[in-house]
């Protein structure tokens, strides 16, 4: 659209601003798509440049100079926003684990809290199932089949990779996990090509190298957009009431009614409907010992929280 601004020597000037989508970013720079598939190398604008708030994912009215250049004007607002990976306006998290490296399901955990308190489709991919036993894969359903949506793949062999493309068609996502759970790999397997950098699986230590070092949204086809994320192995939740900390634990919620106290935190209550449920084995005991992980862990941050 065209607007026309007033200068210091009362001349006009015609400002081209158009809305597009930050698809990139590296050192002050972001690469802005626009709805015609022009892509423009901006910086931002007053504020905005200074701050640094801008986050890939955003979209944004921008200023369209010159020779593919521009400055971004503004930042239209966010539908959810990640501070790690760095990115905005996300439809859902595809959480990436793997029989190797050993999964850290206190990562998965955490992961799936901040989908909820987001408000993003949490989605589970277990990867390498061509060497996966089926007491994994027990495991992973007992904890996750009522919390989120799960696929099973190989991008090895190809296993499951068409029924995940299918779960993931039309969304913008992001995938997040340890490294060397084969994020990589899993987005060549949808593409068909080498689309991304593979990291290699230390045999030494069964921990991956990071491959991924800046953040960028690719068409992958599908209508599937997919922000290229640093692979991380660390996700420390925000700071909040423990009491707050059952409610994103939605597995815990056919068995609240159950509980002798109102706003029981399932800690060290007695008759606790969802520690009976855990010792009938209705719930995973092993999620649950990792919900007493996270409740001690913001108990004590909370506590201190004036100190």
């Amino acid at each position: 659209m065209e607007v026309s601004i007033k200068q210091t020597n009362n001349t006009k000037i015609a400002k081209d601003l158009r809305s597009g989508q930050v698809i990139k970013g590296v050192g002050g720079l972001y690469d802005v798509l626009l709805q015609d598939g022009s892509i423009v190398n901006c910086t931002g604008r007053g504020k905005l440049r200074v701050l640094g708030d801008i986050y890939i994912g955003d979209y944004v009215e921008i200023s369209v100079y010159k020779a593919g250049k521009g400055a971004i004007e503004r930042i239209f607002p966010r539908k959810n926003k990640l501070t790690r990976p760095y990115v905005t306006n996300i439809d859902a998290i595809v959480i990436c684990i793997a029989p190797i490296p050993r999964p850290d399901f206190l990562l998965v955990d955490k992961l799936l809290i901040n989908c909820i308190i987001q408000d993003i489709k949490p989605i589970i991919c277990v990867n390498k199932t061509d060497i996966m036993d089926e007491e994994f894969r027990k495991n992973v359903d007992n904890s996750y089949n009522d919390i989120a949506d799960i696929a099973y793949v190989s991008s090895l062999t190809g296993e499951g990779i068409d029924e995940f493309s299918g779960m993931i068609k039309d969304h913008f996502v992001s995938l997040a996990g340890q490294s060397a759970v084969g994020k990589s790999s899993i987005v060549n397997a949808i593409v068909g090509r080498q689309m991304l950098e593979v990291g290699e699986l230390s045999r030494k230590v069964e921990r991956g190298r990071h491959t991924t070092r800046t953040v960028e949204i690719f068409d992958i086809g599908h209508g599937i957009r997919l922000a290229d994320t640093c692979g991380f192995s660390v996700l420390e939740l925000v700071d909040f009431d423990p009491a707050e900390l059952s409610g994103y634990f939605t597995d815990f919620d056919n068995f609240r009614a159950d509980c002798k106290f109102r706003g029981c935190c399932h800690y060290n209550e007695p008759d606790c409907g969802v520690k009976n449920a855990v010792d009938k084995g209705l719930l995973s005991a092993e999620r649950y010992e990792r919900y007493m992980t996270l409740y001690k862990d913001l108990l004590d941050k909370w506590r201190k929280r004036y100190d």
